[in-house]
């Protein structure tokens, strides 16, 4: 059965809101359990969660859509494969890999129409 085009560019859209919105979640409540960085690492924990809320907004407006997509699959892809590195099974950490999963797919599928930066 064929998806008429407003169908598939009405799922895009929810789907960029969601996951956008959930990397805005989600960094800003890492930053927000952390204390003010002190130390040159905690400084690229926070410059790596204000990336990640950046590349959420980014994706949610349908801007620079590429960019974002790449970065953020990068920025929870990480902690996945250095964990696989250092022993973890792989299908350890759930929540983290469909994650990736839906933000690897937000980058395949593109802004769609409804979107401020169209392919």
């Amino acid at each position: 059965m064929a998806v008429s085009k407003s169908r598939l560019d009405a799922s895009r859209f929810f789907l960029r809101l969601a996951i956008g919105g959930l990397a805005i979640l989600l960094g800003f409540q890492a930053i927000r359990h952390s204390g003010f960085p002190s130390t040159l690492h905690a400084a690229g924990y926070w410059g790596m969660h204000i990336l990640e809320m950046l590349c959420g907004a980014l994706i949610m407006v349908g801007f620079l859509m590429p960019f974002a997509s790449v970065v953020l699959t990068l920025i929870i892809g990480f902690p996945i494969v250095m964990g696989w590195i250092h022993g973890a099974s792989i299908l350890g950490d759930l929540h983290a890999l469909f994650l990736l999963l839906v933000v690897s797919a937000t980058a395949l599928g593109g802004a769609g129409q409804w979107a401020l930066g169209r392919e």
